[in-house]
């Protein structure tokens, strides 16, 4: 089976709802604007929707060429284990976020450095002598000899 919705329907649906087009692809309509495509499989014992984009920039037929592809990773084959594609997008979303925010933490090292030239005109010159010794005394242990 090919499929069941045609170009036309696809373009003149407008109420709110999920339209089976077939084979898991489902057009996903919320408003009389808003139509993407998504398809639903299961796997492990879970339903999972995976989106394959807007209508405004897959067309069905390319909706269809990508459910037809999810499901291969979904399922596999003799060499290759199939794969749970929303858990894996989810895994690679939450790793790439972790990166980032490792990125942008600094070390403290460089906090207590930038303290220190934003405060350095306000301070005394005894007190400028002091921070850094102090935070070196403090925080970097003596190498041994």
């Amino acid at each position: 089976m090919a499929g069941r919705l045609k170009p036309l329907h696809v373009e003149r649906r407008n109420k709110p709802g999920k339209y089976a087009d077939g084979e898991g692809l489902y057009l996903i309509v919320t408003g009389p604007t808003s139509k993407s495509w998504s398809y639903r499989y299961w796997k492990d014992g879970k339903e999972r929707w995976h989106g394959l984009g807007s209508l405004k920039d897959v067309s069905l037929k390319d909706a269809r060429l990508a459910r037809d592809a999810a499901r291969l990773r979904v399922k596999g084959d003799r060499s290759i284990a199939g794969v749970d594609i929303v858990q894996e997008r989810r895994k690679a979303r939450e790793e790439a976020k972790a990166v980032e925010a490792q990125l942008a933490l600094s070390t403290f090292e460089e906090s207590a450095e930038a303290y220190i030239r934003a405060n350095w005109s306000t301070w005394s010159e005894k007190h400028r002598d002091q921070w850094p010794s102090s935070l070196s005394a403090t925080l970097i242990p003596p190498s041994a000899s």
